[in-house]
């Protein structure tokens, strides 16, 4: 319950994101979600395509770079998920503007991009 008498649903991607936001705080590695999902009436919908809500966004970003790669940009998807077509066209998209973009399945693997990015 989210305090109001709400029962919020979780899911395991959720949960996993949960974990790798714990890591990067721990890490102390700046870091945004962007919420693009969620269920949305027509209007709101059309609102926040107008305010730059774009299709596709990755589910976190890390502005710090490496010696390679402007930043980090990671979609975190369970071991059973597959990306959409609009996920692999931002990504593609990231990597020609100079960011590393992954799609990560699962906790481990996702921790594992992240250290390998940031030699930790």
């Amino acid at each position: 319950m989210d305090g109001k008498g709400i029962v919020l649903k979780v899911g395991e991607e959720t949960i996993i994101q949960i974990k790798i936001c714990e890591d990067l705080r721990k890490y102390q590695i700046p870091f945004y979600h962007f919420v693009n999902e969620g269920k949305r009436t027509p209007q709101n919908a059309s609102l926040l395509k107008k305010m730059g809500m774009t299709a596709g966004v990755s589910d976190l970003f890390m502005p710090r770079g490496n010696q390679t790669f402007k930043g980090l940009w990671l979609e975190i998807k369970t071991d059973k998920g597959r990306p959409s077509p609009a996920q692999l066209k931002f990504q593609s998209q990231m990597i020609c503007e100079g960011y590393a973009a992954n799609i990560s399945y699962g906790y481990d693997e996702s921790l594992y991009i992240i250290k390998n990015f940031y030699n930790l």
